[in-house]
């Protein structure tokens, strides 16, 4: 079992990989209504009733997007953020050797 420091040491890790991550897209923290207001691509899923992303649009919606599949919001900000969803994943940087 983890001692207490070593759990707080993970989630420090967890955490920043996280921002780090999150850092390379620019996301507006407001709250806003419809697929697509935070810059994706603005279709929202029938059968889940979910938005979907750029990465599963095709295999959820079909190429190109199908009425039958997803229902199409065009709420504003659709799509502003397709460049950086569709970016390669950028690992962390390492971290500095130890002193």
């Amino acid at each position: 079992m983890f001692p207490l420091r070593g759990l707080v040491a993970v989630a420090a890790v967890l955490t920043l990989t996280v921002v780090d991550a999150e850092a390379r897209c620019v996301l507006d923290p407001t709250p806003c209504r419809g697929c697509g207001c935070k810059g994706g691509p603005g279709w929202r899923h029938i059968a889940s009733g979910r938005c979907v992303g750029f990465r599963d649009l095709a295999a959820k919606c079909g190429d190109p997007p199908s009425p039958k599949l997803c229902v199409f919001e065009n709420a504003p900000g659709t799509g502003a953020n397709r460049d950086c969803a569709l970016a390669p994943a950028v690992p962390p940087p390492d971290d500095e050797p130890p002193r």
